[in-house]
């Protein structure tokens, strides 16, 4: 199949959350299935790699009330080709989403024009896909206008993938003739009319053919609340969950370049504390190596269940568990992060995100901890298995689906849960994997590396995500055959 995925972002050109990392990873994944792939997204002012050929210049389109024209940009990176669409005025900023005080006024035209340009540019290109993958809501006017405005291309099937429910694109009404479109698709039943303004992930998950998320219960979790959306995704009658991957090229603790000493499940003791002893000194934890060392790589959101891990701190650190904390985010948990750790000596926080210190991280801990609020996939926990450090999650949305329960399955549990998001589930959450901990390092019982080789053999290749997605797109490729 010849597949355009067309995202706000991609790694390494730009990440600014997991996304990045999918986009890239799933597209590398169906290239070893033998299909074509290209992916289309915005040629930010700071990307990461640089771009330099054009394919194509001085594009016309009409946008926002005038003909604009915008050129685009290629590359090709992993059998991947790339191709950017540079429209200066709406993506020549510092950042791409939203500086620090807040959202851009026009991010409704900044992501309206990638739906309509990405159209364009497949138009241009000649690109004949056999199916168009669209990611989160920067990408959820595209089916529309493509039933709308490009009918050469409607025998071609839309996939839309929510990433994330809680952010959904969500505007003033007086967008919508800037954005070219009629106001009689402003309503709220099979509209994109969504309490008085326009939805964009409404309009993707009305529009598309399929419909998925990043994993099967929180597929189930849309279809009970999703911020109002929640009726729209019931009533999709072909929305699958498909579990997100890593990539092992990446994630591998046998040939990571960045820990100092790499190892296997065959050998990971002997590794797992070498890195644990380089991690602690990077830091300045000066404790015995006996006590459990927790590890945390995350944005700093509420989501992500900061306010839980505050309100816990005093006894995990009581509980004599170092922790170290690696992320960036909003203000109010950067702050707070900042002043608990001068109250906590064995708390270690860097404000930043770090390639390198999240390598070191999941290669050095015992214990990766997820409190999250919600999750909808979640990567980390995968990663952190992948290192053979156990995760420790709240039971939620891809953390159910990829953490077993040591306690509750005895013989295949990878890590520890907890239901509540309350403090004391998550604390005898802890403190259950602190029996294992303990039995092993104070009473030499194997318990702790038994789960530990668990964890490392999980099979969360994007190999087998990707075969998923090939059920989808063939799904709605057939949806689309028996429609017209």
């Amino acid at each position: 199949m010849r597949i355009v995925i067309v995202a706000s972002e991609s790694a390494p050109y730009l990440k600014a959350g997991g996304l990045g990392d999918v986009i890239h990873s799933l597209s590398k994944a169906l290239i070893k299935l033998g299909h074509t792939v290209y992916v289309i997204m915005p040629k930010y002012a700071k990307l990461k790699r640089e771009v330099l050929r054009k394919a194509k210049e001085g594009v016309d389109l009409f946008f926002d009330h005038s003909w604009i024209k915008f050129d685009i940009y290629e590359d090709i990176l992993d059998h991947v080709r790339y191709f950017f669409l540079d429209y200066k005025p709406y993506y020549g900023r510092e950042y791409p989403y939203a500086p620090p005080k807040g959202d851009y006024h026009d991010n409704a035209l900044r992501f309206g024009f990638l739906s309509l340009a990405s159209l364009q540019a497949i138009r241009e290109l000649n690109l004949s896909p056999d199916i168009i993958h669209i990611h989160d809501w920067h990408t959820g006017l595209l089916p529309l206008y493509k039933s709308l405005y490009y009918h050469d291309l409607g025998k071609v099937p839309v996939v839309f993938t929510v990433h994330n429910g809680m952010h959904q694109g969500i505007f003033d009404a007086q967008f919508l003739p800037a954005l070219n479109l009629p106001w009689d698709i402003f309503h709220p039943y099979s509209g994109i009319e969504f309490y008085g303004k326009i939805n964009f992930m409404k309009s993707g998950a009305v529009f598309c053919d399929v419909l998925t998320t990043v994993s099967p219960s929180y597929a189930e979790e849309l279809k009970q609340s999703c911020y109002g959306l929640e009726g729209v995704f019931r009533e999709k009658k072909y929305f699958f969950g498909i579990l997100n991957g890593i990539d092992y090229d990446v994630w591998n603790p046998e040939k990571d370049h960045l820990i100092p000493f790499n190892y296997r499940y065959k050998n990971f003791k002997k590794g797992k504390l070498k890195n644990k002893a380089h991690l602690k000194y990077i830091f300045g934890i000066k404790t015995e190596n006996y006590r459990p060392l927790i590890g945390i790589v995350a944005r700093l959101t509420a989501q992500k269940g900061f306010d839980l891990l505050a309100l816990a701190i005093e006894e995990i650190i009581k509980e004599e568990f170092d922790v170290i904390i690696l992320g960036s985010g909003e203000d109010k948990y950067q702050e707070m992060l900042v002043e608990l750790k001068k109250k906590y000596p064995t708390l270690k926080v860097r404000i930043e995100y770090s390639e390198e210190l999240a390598h070191k991280i999941y290669a050095g801990s015992d214990i990766f901890l997820m409190p999250s609020l919600f999750e909808p996939c979640g990567i980390s926990q995968m990663i952190a298995m992948r290192y053979g450090t156990v995760p420790v999650v709240r039971h939620t949305g891809g953390l159910k689906d990829t953490v077993k329960d040591v306690v509750e399955n005895p013989e295949t549990g990878t890590g520890f849960t907890f239901d509540n998001f309350d403090t004391k589930d998550m604390m005898n959450a802890l403190l259950r994997a602190r029996v294992f901990y303990d039995l092993e390092f104070c009473n030499s019982r194997k318990v702790w590396s038994e789960v530990v080789k668990r964890c490392m053999k999980q099979d969360f290749s994007w190999e087998r995500s990707a075969k998923d997605y090939e059920s989808a797109y063939s799904t709605a490729k057939m949806l689309r055959f028996y429609d017209s």
